[in-house]
């Protein structure tokens, strides 16, 4: 028998190397980026429901804030009359008995009983007292870039 035989001989160039790699490498890495993109859009979406649920709760805060402020105000100004009312009442009674002391004085009975005063001030007035804005510190005046206002 004859025997067939020969040497066969196997020569890879670089360029076939190259091409081998990239044709299996993108098959792999597909699976791998695509399971990327789904985790990163979920926690995207869980990212946008706690910002609104954050945003829920601070309206809510906002709202009770407001309610608060609204409750605060208006007892505020209840105590503010209940003042202005009180030291009203004691400014007439102190006039009343001034003007008493000056009847007795004079002798004119019927003088006592006259109404309130036009002297008498109103104390509603003084109450509410405009402040005055502070002054304006030494270094600010040297720099002119800056622009202070009180409101």
């Amino acid at each position: 028998m004859e025997r067939a035989g020969g040497t066969l001989t196997v020569v890879r160039s670089a360029e076939c190397v190259a091409a081998l790699k990239t044709t299996t490498r993108p098959a792999v890495v597909l699976p791998v980026l695509v399971i990327l993109f789904i985790v990163s859009y979920g926690i995207l979406t869980l990212l946008v429901f706690e910002q609104g649920q954050t945003i829920e709760s601070q309206r809510s805060l906002i709202r009770e804030m407001l309610k608060d402020s609204t409750q605060l105000a208006t007892l505020k100004g209840k105590l503010a009359r209940d003042d202005s009312k009180r030291s009203q009442d004691k400014a007439s009674a102190q006039a009343d008995q001034q003007a008493d002391h000056k009847d007795a004085d004079s002798g004119n009975p019927a003088a006592g009983t006259k109404g309130p005063d036009k002297e008498t001030k109103r104390p509603g007035k003084s109450a509410h007292a405009t402040k005055e804005a502070p002054g304006k510190p030494a270094a600010d005046m040297q720099d002119v870039r800056r622009c202070t206002r009180t409101i």
